[in-house]
């Protein structure tokens, strides 16, 4: 009886002989694989968080129980959970006082919804800011701040008022006392 269940275990480990040795290939091949793929790569980035495309945009803004800010764009992209709006073909009217407005036209404009910022820009038609004064400011790039109450540009501008007009490069104003510095290369023309 001995030497038969030595017989029955042999023919047992006979049989699992070709399972062991299939499974010992695929395991090399499955190694050998993964070492010639190299290391999969990671991204230390994370994903982009999607964005929402609003068609017909408007936008206030409301401070001291006063609206400031009305702005209408015919297309304007939101990030999740970001504090930016960027816009395209967009006007805004922002009441600077009881007696001063300020109307801007512009091709692109980003609004800085946590630090009351306003930048537009143009790509191929300059950007204009009207103020209901009469004065009219044409640059390729304007960037109003509220808390400060400043609109600045760094490349050219024009000036256009009631028989002025001035070109420069770079602007520093505070519109609601109506005050603008031209920093270089002024050039104006006066019409009596």
């Amino acid at each position: 009886m001995l030497t038969f269940l030595r017989r029955k275990s042999i023919l047992v480990l006979l049989s699992l002989l070709p399972l062991l040795g299939a499974i010992l290939l695929f395991g090399f091949l499955a190694r050998r694989h993964v070492a010639d793929r190299g290391a999969v790569p990671t991204d230390l980035h994370p994903p982009e968080k999607p964005s929402v495309i609003i068609r017909n945009f408007t936008y206030s803004r409301t401070l001291r129980s006063r609206t400031r800010w009305f702005v209408r764009a015919r297309e304007a992209t939101v990030g999740q959970g970001q504090t930016r709006t960027t816009l395209s073909d967009l006007s805004a009217h922002i009441i600077l006082s009881s007696t001063l407005s300020l109307d801007i036209r512009s091709q692109e404009g980003t609004i800085d919804r946590a630090g009351h910022q306003f930048l537009v820009s143009g790509r191929t038609v300059p950007v204009s800011a009207n103020f209901s004064t009469g004065l009219l400011v044409v640059a390729r790039q304007l960037h109003y701040h509220d808390a400060s109450d400043t609109i600045t540009t760094e490349g050219d501008v024009t000036l256009v008022g009631r028989g002025i007009v001035i070109h420069g490069v770079g602007l520093a104003s505070v519109p609601k006392t109506q005050s603008f510095t031209v920093e270089r290369n002024v050039h104006a023309v006066f019409a009596g």
